[in-house]
């Protein structure tokens, strides 16, 4: 049996009764021609000559041999006959019915020629002078015993007389005759015909289209957790738990923003510097909102209400000093206090930083106290007594809005509190940027972001590169790609983000690139590592580290 392409005949192929004499020959030459030939099926073609002129064409059949070379052939079913006074080629079906076709000794003349010079353009085979031959077959015709036309002998038309043997005229074919200066295939001709003719690829998809559409569907989405703010109206304390993306920080800045604009002197406030600039940069200017990070708010009200903070307090002036001063500074002066307190990553609080701000309130009876939080990530906060003190919300944010659904589905893995659903789009695989050392991930992260700058595929304000140091062990580049860079404290449009996983924590990118992987051994900050990307993840380090986080097995020891 010979090796065929395609190994099956599709579908739409053998139901369509005018591909039946091909479906005919396709048989025979699959059943009864040996196994050292190559036949490949209804190979379409497309070129250009110099004057921009283009051409289509088809071959019906290829037949390849290491030693014989190749052989195209056209099938035309029914009767065949040309007409005299123009010399248009015909077919009669069963029926009677006559429709013109084209010459399917020109049509084979042509795919061989075309694929001849394609197969010359091949550098490993060197302009080889190649055994090639073309023909026809029309197993709906009877031979007869002159030949058809000029460039049309019978000795290179097979007849339905042949369909019995028609391994035998194709060998035949391909070996009687022929010019002295002709070559073999050859194996190396064989596997260039092969990449020709039946070469398989898979593009990697254009990420900007993905950016795009996958950015629209997830702020449309965002936008739709609105209306959850409406069952907060009759609920003066309330704690609104989440998952990463489910939209909390979105809904925290709504519920500020609305009650600001009633005239309710409101605190949006949250524990990370980074995130507090992102809120204040995306709120809208009213003098009855405050937007600051939980301890540079603590040190501004401690000065304009007196107090005196200690100089050398070393941790304690952030974890005790600094929230005092906040009640002092409110039992002070009444007209620093809020009317409506609002917290967003309130995981991160102590309780005791809570409790502050809730003495912050002007009057704690009719004051409105809401805290956002995520009941998985306890990154900086071990302490919860508050949270769990504090009505909650009886709606749950269980939808995941932010990330697309492969996003979703390896930062689920290392989420422990309530599961979400991913409402988002599809989106992009996981890109994995293997390298031998995990010294390299940045050289191999320097070159995707360059592709895709260079592609146009993604903006230097899209785009984030995320360490698993908490500390300085990777100094920040003062350029990526070529483009300079900034920490996620001072982010500027047309900068690439360079900071660690833990101070990017509350903020996203459309694109995130995760290196210094070797140090995310922690379960909640790999959940915050992955989960800060809303349409395209990659990660660089050792195929040992990437398998590990791509696995959900981390390493204690």
């Amino acid at each position: 049996m010979a090796r065929v392409y395609p190994k099956q005949l599709p579908k739409h192929v053998l139901e369509n009764p005018k591909l039946s004499s091909e479906v005919r020959v396709y048989e025979r030459i699959r059943d009864k021609v040996p196994g050292d030939f190559t036949c490949y099926y209804s190979r379409s073609w497309h070129e250009a000559d110099d004057h921009g002129a283009e051409f289509d064409g088809e071959a019906d059949f290829i037949v390849a041999h290491a030693e014989y070379g190749l052989l195209f052939l056209e099938v035309k079913g029914g009767r065949v006959s040309c007409r005299e006074s123009d010399g248009q080629w015909l077919t009669e079906d069963r029926d009677g019915f006559k429709f013109k076709i084209k010459s399917p000794i020109a049509q084979a003349r042509s795919s061989k020629h075309h694929f001849l010079k394609r197969l010359n353009e091949n550098k490993r085979l060197g302009r080889r002078f190649l055994r090639v031959r073309h023909g026809a077959i029309l197993p709906g015709s009877a031979r007869p015993k002159r030949p058809l036309a000029p460039d049309a002998p019978l000795e290179i038309v097979a007849f339905g007389d042949d369909m019995e043997n028609l391994d035998k005229w194709i060998l035949r074919r391909m070996t009687e005759g022929g010019d002295p200066r002709e070559k073999p295939l050859g194996l190396d001709g064989l596997r260039a015909l092969e990449e020709l003719l039946a070469s398989h690829f898979e593009l990697r998809a254009h990420v900007g289209f993905s950016l795009a559409d996958d950015a629209m569907t997830i702020d449309r989405l965002t936008g739709e957790q609105a209306w959850i703010l409406d069952s907060l109206e009759d609920n003066r304390e309330m704690a609104i738990s989440g998952g990463a993306g489910s939209g909390k920080t979105v809904l925290a800045i709504e519920k500020a923003i609305r009650c600001a604009t009633e005239g309710r002197r409101t605190l949006l406030t949250c524990f990370n510097a980074p995130l507090a600039n992102h809120l204040r940069d995306v709120c809208q200017d009213n003098e009855f909102l405050v937007v600051a990070s939980f301890h540079s708010l603590c040190r501004s009200l401690a000065i304009k209400g007196g107090v005196v903070l200690p100089s050398n307090a070393g941790q304690s002036l952030f974890d005790t000093h600094l929230p005092e001063a906040l009640v002092e500074a409110i039992g002070n002066n009444s007209n620093l206090g809020f009317d409506t307190i609002v917290v967003d990553e309130g995981q991160d609080f102590r309780d005791s930083w809570l409790n502050a701000l809730r003495l912050a309130l002007r009057d704690i009876d009719e004051g409105r106290f809401y805290v956002f939080y995520d009941d998985n990530q306890r990154l900086f906060s071990p302490e919860d007594g508050f949270i769990s003190a504090l009505p909650k919300s009886s709606i749950a944010l269980t939808r995941n809005l932010r990330n697309t659904k492969r996003i979703h589905e390896l930062m689920s893995k290392w989420y422990e509190g309530r599961r979400s659903t991913a409402a988002g789009p599809e989106g992009e695989v996981i890109g994995l940027l293997e390298c031998r050392r995990s010294e390299m991930a940045m050289e191999r992260v320097n070159e995707r972001i360059a592709q895709l700058l260079r592609s146009g595929q993604a903006k230097p304000g899209q785009i984030a590169v995320l360490t698993g140091s908490g500390s300085t062990s990777m100094a920040a580049p003062e350029k990526i790609a070529g483009i300079p860079t900034c920490q996620s404290d001072e982010i500027h449009p047309d900068h690439i983000v360079f900071d660690t996983v833990r101070r990017f924590k509350g903020l996203s990118r459309p694109c995130v690139f995760l290196v210094g992987i070797e140090e995310l051994t922690d379960s909640e900050l790999i959940y915050v590592a992955t989960s800060r990307a809303n349409v395209l993840l990659e990660m660089a380090g050792t195929p040992e580290d990437i398998a590990r986080i791509m696995q959900n097995t981390v390493d204690t020891h």
